[in-house]
């Protein structure tokens, strides 16, 4: 289960992580979490950020976790020309994760099968982003679909789709009084 006296919608975390990650209320700021594995999908959405710089010029991504990818991924930033846009983490403790989410306006999990056929069943992160109000975008991968339903709990898109990504964030990020009711579904 998720501790919802952990995450919830918050302003006062809002702010608090605002501040951690020194961005200010205005800038739009997406948010993932997980380990830099192939089956978090990550690479999507470094290539979606780039698909949304012209659309939000000020647009901040905020990915939390280590692992094999993170030199991987920090090229493909650079490669996309995202690199100042893209900030990664590294290993957040737990219980700074609901401040992340909470400061964030949309959180994406972008999950997919990898290479080997191996996906999450339904990753953790999933659920904390559903309890702590913030607007979800993800992917059907594993178990995602069997507790995020698409338009009302959260924004469903094909795996490995950068395109879509563009497409269900920038939806979200344009439509706040939207994008608030999907996050406290």
């Amino acid at each position: 289960g998720v501790d919802s006296q952990r995450f919830k919608p918050d302003p006062q975390e809002r702010r608090r992580g605002r501040e951690m990650l020194g961005i200010a209320d205005s800038v739009p700021l997406v948010f993932a979490a997980g380990r830099l594995v192939g089956k978090k999908g990550f690479e999507y959405l470094i290539d979606a950020a780039a698909g949304l710089t012209s659309q939000f010029p000020d647009l901040r991504v905020a990915i939390a976790g280590e692992g094999d990818l993170d030199a991987p991924l920090r090229a493909r930033a650079q490669a996309a020309g995202v690199a100042e846009r893209v900030q990664f983490l590294g290993a957040v403790p737990h219980h700074v994760v609901p401040t992340l989410l909470a400061a964030a306006d949309i959180a994406v999990a972008p999950s997919v099968h990898d290479s080997a056929g191996n996906v999450d069943g339904l990753p953790n992160t999933v659920m904390e982003i559903m309890a702590s109000g913030t607007p979800l975008v993800a992917t059907t991968a594993g178990g995602i679909g069997e507790v995020a339903t698409d338009g009302t709990t959260a924004r469903l898109v094909p795996e490995r789709d950068a395109r879509a990504l563009v497409s269900a964030i920038g939806e979200l990020l344009r439509e706040p009084a939207r994008a608030r009711v999907i996050g406290l579904q």
